[in-house]
């Protein structure tokens, strides 16, 4: 099992290299997917979930394929990290589009993938606690209604990471409206 594991976390770190998150601290991308990682691991997932939980942004940001994914972990593992990556035509759509997409998407994935992207959207809105003053005040509200939206779609699939990402949007909303981390 630690062996897929590192691998796991070695391929995202280099898939995420360049990357940071959004804001002024400049902390790396690959917080997020460990973050997410950690959210699912915690509920007691197994191996190929938590593998898929560190991988699940790496189609989207690097040249890694399905097909590599498949070779490397297992058809179960790619299958998961591709319920969880955009289609390219999305790329363009303004957030409200492409959170209204994520989540009909979700509404027909299996569970493994909505938890995985429960765990996503519940990091996404740690970051928005953690750093307030980064985000315009209507662009986080829109990213935590989208993200609503999206999770939404999933529940059912986890009531310990659905109770988790409504803690955290009470503290992303409570942060923005103080100006200060939560």
């Amino acid at each position: 099992m630690l062996n897929r594991l590192t691998l796991a976390y070695l391929m995202a770190a280099r898939a995420h290299a360049d990357q940071a998150r959004k804001g002024d601290a400049g902390i790396p991308y690959i917080n997020h997917p460990c973050e997410v990682a950690h959210l699912v691991a915690e509920t007691g997932a197994d191996e190929d979930l938590v593998i898929a939980a560190v991988l699940h942004d790496v189609i989207e940001d690097s040249d890694t394929t399905r097909d590599d994914l498949e070779h490397t972990f297992g058809p179960r593992v790619a299958d998961l990290v591709a319920g969880m990556t955009n289609p390219p035509e999305w790329d363009d759509l303004p957030r409200s589009g492409m959170k209204a997409r994520q989540a009909e998407h979700m509404k027909d994935v299996a569970g493994d993938v909505k938890r995985i992207k429960i765990a996503d959207q519940t990091s996404n809105l740690h970051d928005i606690a953690r750093e307030p003053t980064a985000w315009d005040a209507a662009v986080a509200a829109e990213y935590i209604g989208g993200a609503r939206l999206v999770v939404d779609a999933c529940r059912g699939a986890d009531p310990s990471l659905e109770s988790g990402f409504d803690r955290a949007v009470a503290r992303a909303e409570r942060a923005m409206a103080t100006g200060e981390p939560s």
